[in-house]
């Protein structure tokens, strides 16, 4: 978990362990348990899906699309629990004014009341419309109408065996609708968790990643070409550029917030500094920009940044900044050293701190992302139904693609049209984490 993902769950944990103690001295008998557990999914959610970290920030775009949009499409949940979801968040919204916290740039904390009212009947209607739940939350939906514990792994892998069972028409309809009326196999428990265990004593080899192109390239003749990249490749690459931008900003230092992050003002700077638009509303915190944060975050990791005191101070590092104008084989070789610390410090990383999740098929993708004519990923829904029946399979192509729309977000990839592109800057790195 990265410093400001730390910050925000900390500051999360407060404001419910207050939120909590509130509602009990107010009525003993209050369901403050089930109450903060409700609250802490929506402000993560709110951190999470909407880029609002802040507990006590809510306008009224922010509390429609969170509870008509985002909730319903990630949260699975019974219909009682739907229901208490405004009523919950009414009394959230009293404590946050009465403690002080209901921030200024909020909506109005008199007209907060009469939003949620009228919110109520629509965040139902959410709920109901399999439309907006994703069809992982659809079929996830379903097996908690069956009664299956989603948090225990060998249900949940028990149940996804028995849907993976299923004819095509049948899927289709269960991750369409979140309902299956007349299965032609109904679900067995006992002989799914039996089909499980028999499975996990063979497994099948992974092989080449199904939604990839085949190689063109062997192992051999990668390790041995000529990555000699001029200036310009690295100067070209977004991720490099925002982290020489944030190395001439920081210079002799910056002053740093409690969560570990530049300023808002010095955000703001930074961001047009790395030619980024900036959102209407106004820079609210550093952490919400992934373009500004893979490269903070890389540059602490390879050690050209330092925190200490309240600041931020500029290091040597493993190799020396330089301009690309000043000394451009050494811009080249400072270029190639963030490139791979980004990916090193990445594959280093545990997946909820951040790491890849696709690992090795992800190293297979950037390969070819970074040929003349980049990656096209196969989309799932045009997979063959052999793969769609394999958990693992599926999995395989949600981890790469969640690693390579971070690697976007980042800055070190580029993607138009669902297209992935690299460059010869980004190969070079790949091929060092290979070696590696």
């Amino acid at each position: 978990m990265t410093d400001e993902q730390q910050a925000q769950q900390r500051e999360r944990e407060l404001v419910l362990s207050e939120y909590g103690t509130w509602r009990v001295t107010a009525d003993e008998d209050a369901p403050a348990v089930d109450e903060v557990r409700t609250l802490e999914t929506l402000l993560r959610l709110k951190a999470d899906r909407l880029d609002s970290s802040n507990p006590g920030h809510w306008t009224e775009s922010l509390v429609i699309a969170l509870l008509t949009e985002v909730v319903p499409r990630t949260v699975i949940q019974p219909r009682e629990q739907v229901m208490d979801m405004v009523p919950t968040l009414t009394r959230f919204f009293t404590y946050l004014r009465e403690t002080g916290r209901w921030d200024s740039e909020s909506m109005s904390a008199s007209a907060a009341p009469a939003v949620l009212t009228e919110l109520e009947f629509a965040t139902l209607e959410a709920a109901d419309d399999p439309t907006r739940r994703s069809f992982s939350t659809n079929i996830l939906g379903y097996g908690m109408h069956l009664g299956i514990d989603l948090e225990d792994e060998r249900e949940l892998a028990a149940y996804m065996h028995w849907y993976n069972s299923l004819a095509d028409q049948e899927r289709v309809a269960l991750s369409e609708t979140g309902r299956l009326a007349d299965p032609a196999r109904p679900y067995d428990r006992g002989a799914a968790l039996r089909a499980v265990a028999e499975e996990a004593h063979d497994p099948a080899p992974a092989g080449w990643p199904w939604f990839l192109p085949e190689p063109s390239t062997s192992r051999e003749a990668l390790m041995s070409l000529d990555l000699e990249q001029d200036p310009e490749v690295y100067a070209g690459n977004s991720f490099v550029r925002c982290t020489v931008a944030l190395l001439e900003f920081v210079g002799q230092g910056r002053r740093i917030t409690a969560t570990g992050a530049l300023g808002r003002a010095d955000t703001g700077e930074l961001l047009a500094r790395c030619g980024i638009e900036q959102d209407v509303r106004g820079v609210r915190s550093m952490w919400d920009h992934p373009e500004l944060v893979g490269p903070w975050v890389t540059l602490r990791d390879g050690g050209w940044l330092e925190v200490r005191a309240g600041r931020v101070h500029r290091e040597r590092g493993p190799i020396p900044f330089v301009a690309a104008a000043q000394d451009p084989a050494g811009f080249v070789e400072f270029g190639h050293a963030v490139l791979t610390a980004l990916l090193l410090g990445r594959d280093a990383r545990e997946v909820e701190d951040g790491g890849f999740r696709g690992m090795p098929d992800t190293l297979a993708a950037l390969m070819i992302a970074c040929r003349e004519g980049g990656l096209e990923m196969r989309d799932l829904r045009s997979a063959d139904p052999e793969v769609l029946e394999d958990r693992d399979e599926v999995a395989r192509w949600m981890g790469v693609r969640h690693d390579l729309e971070s690697l976007v977000a980042l800055g070190a990839l580029r993607e138009d049209q669902g297209r992935f592109t690299g460059s010869g800057a980004l190969l070079v790195a790949v091929v060092a984490l290979l070696r590696d």
